[in-house]
């Protein structure tokens, strides 16, 4: 039996954790662009947090991958950015290296968890930047900006098209079949980088329980709710942006596989599976001994 786990649900977690409206629209500077904000400070919390999901950054990137994805209509402040970094990093959800002479920010595990809770709130916002979410990598790189020029131009098309008069059957279904073209044209120029990812290093945890194969649908479906994840026949994959697990249940066993780039990156892997699967299993103790392969 196939499993397949794509984002969806809404967790109340998302107003308890701090996520907040702090200022209503017009209320103090947030970005080099006056009039109107288009997010308050929680929402950029949500947003900055999911651009280091994707890779760390420095304060300025993220600036800049703001203002591009925001088509050059936006960008933050200096003023803005770094207490949002400075917040997150206070409460745990992002933590910081100097690297060159700039500080650095990457997700920690609870950053994760946070970004899982609020997934409905993240991907709303992410439609609003004209911005979804794509996982089939371990990393989301910026849209090059011939692309982002195409999209632009689409929307202005679409727009004009709407605001010009009604739509017939026959001409909404001309307009629908070209962007679904193109949509078949992008997807035959991608590849499969879970496939393809090279990581250098690797850890096995082996459980024994009863509940194996419920346990690994679970962590599947779970994590099926922020990035690509599967499970099929006893056998499943999680792409995380920071590595990858791979499980594989016999019985009553549960194998776990963790892989990464770096042995500094493996442990985020082998610490977001094991207090998720605990957290799973409240019913009885699980053990994971991560052994280096």
């Amino acid at each position: 039996m196939r499993h397949s786990f794509r984002h969806g649900g809404r967790d109340r977690h998302f107003a308890a954790s701090g996520h907040r409206r702090e200022a209503g629209p017009g209320q103090g500077p947030e970005g080099r662009r006056r009039g109107r904000r288009p997010f308050d400070y929680g929402d950029l919390r949500l947003i900055v947090l999911g651009m280091i999901a994707e890779t760390p950054r420095h304060g300025y990137e993220i600036m800049k991958a703001i203002e591009a994805r925001m088509g050059g209509g936006y960008s933050p402040s200096p003023g803005v950015i770094y207490p949002t970094l400075s917040w997150l990093e206070d409460m745990g959800y992002a933590a910081s290296e100097a690297t060159g002479g700039r500080r650095s920010y990457r997700l920690t595990p609870e950053g994760e968890a946070f970004l899982v809770a609020n997934r409905e709130a993240a991907e709303a916002l992410d439609a609003r930047m004209g911005a979804p979410r794509h996982r089939h990598g371990t990393h989301r790189h910026e849209r090059p900006e011939p692309v982002v020029e195409a999209m632009v131009a689409l929307r202005q098309a679409l727009r004009a098209r709407f605001a010009h008069g009604p739509v017939d059957p026959a001409e909404a279904e001309g307009i629908a079949a070209a962007i679904r073209a193109a949509a078949q044209q992008v997807e035959k120029t991608m590849t499969d980088t879970t496939q393809t990812a090279s990581y250098a290093v690797q850890s096995v945890a082996t459980v024994e329980t009863p509940k194996a194969a419920g346990y690994a649908a679970q962590l599947c479906k779970h994590f099926g709710h922020k990035t690509e994840a599967r499970f099929e026949d006893g056998r499943g994959e999680v792409v995380f942006p920071f590595g990858r697990l791979s499980l594989e249940v016999d019985g009553d066993r549960l194998t776990l596989t963790a892989r990464a780039a770096d042995a500094e990156t493996l442990p985020r892997v082998e610490e977001v599976t094991t207090s998720h699967l605990q957290r799973f299993a409240f019913r009885e103790e699980l053990s994971l001994d991560w052994t280096r392969g």
